[in-house]
């Protein structure tokens, strides 16, 4: 039985202009792009993270990945 991963990965960049990305696994069904542009808005604006000492500068871009994993039925052959 097919199994599907949900993965939302947002990019920032850091206040050194390197970049930072998080990925949120098992993302809200039906989640706008307008509410994740919010969201990662919220995070760089609350400075809730500071990676390597560099506050998140701003968003650069976000990606929703579906993957979906099916089994392959593999025949032992004696």
């Amino acid at each position: 039985m097919p199994t599907t991963n949900k993965d939302l990965t947002i990019y920032f960049q850091r206040a050194d202009g390197k970049e930072f990305k998080i990925t949120i696994p098992d993302y809200k069904e039906g989640i706008t792009d307008a509410e994740i542009k919010t969201g990662a808005q919220a995070i760089v604006d609350q400075g809730a993270f500071e990676p390597d000492g560099f506050a998140l500068a701003k968003v650069v871009s976000a990606v929703k990945v579906d993957t979906t994993k099916t089994d392959v039925a593999i025949e032992e052959t004696a």
